[in-house]
């Protein structure tokens, strides 16, 4: 269960014991605290939640912030700063991460947002195609086959962004078998991981 309060703060409880302990918990919570604003929505469905949030109008106009509404909309999905395994999501929207200065009013500095980050690079996104189409030779069914290898948010990339500071530095050495992963594999700059997002095929 994750409690969001009115001043901003977050506590993301975990039941070691699983459902049930959650469930007596809540319950609890909500006959015994008489909290006025505790309350789940009618519907879990992100997509209702968004509809009925009507989030997208505030951001049009201009109510709120593109990072309070990226935000906004990673916690409807159900993503929290509070689980490495659901760590809220941003879009690459630049694409020079090179030039010392950029000018923000230049549309050349802005990637193609018309296209998913996989389909910018026509070579690699060519390259992708075929494997999965392969896949088919190696005996994967249909639903099996994939473009990716990885997912862009799991808690190995979340540690690989964060790894320079605590408590992701530590976990970061835990998810390597208690040391660093390879130097060359570790986090250099947002360019670097910018041209491998561009390229990698892994």
């Amino acid at each position: 269960i994750e409690l969001f309060f009115a001043d901003g703060m977050e506590l993301f409880l975990n039941f070691s014991d699983g459902k049930r302990e959650r469930d007596k918990f809540y319950a609890k919570l909500q006959n015994s605290c008489k909290t006025p604003l505790l309350h789940s929505p009618k519907s879990l469905n992100p997509r209702v939640v968004f509809k009925r949030s009507k989030v997208s109008l505030l951001w049009k106009k201009g109510k709120v912030s593109n990072f309070e509404y990226l935000m906004l909309l990673n916690k409807m999905a159900g993503r929290t700063f509070n689980d490495v395994t659901q760590y809220p999501v941003f879009p690459w929207i630049l694409c020079d991460y090179t030039s010392k200065e950029i000018d923000l009013n230049d549309p050349k500095v802005y990637r193609d947002l018309s296209k998913p980050v996989g389909a910018l690079n026509e070579d690699r996104l060519s390259a992708l195609i075929e494997r999965y189409n392969d896949l088919a030779s190696f005996g994967f069914a249909d639903n099996e086959r994939f473009l990716y290898g990885s997912h862009y948010s799991s808690p190995g990339v979340v540690l690989h962004y964060l790894i320079r500071q605590e408590p992701f530095t530590t976990m970061a050495i835990e998810l390597q078998s208690g040391r660093f992963d390879c130097p060359d594999r570790l986090f250099f700059d947002i360019a670097g991981c910018w041209k491998s997002c561009m390229t990698s095929t892994s």
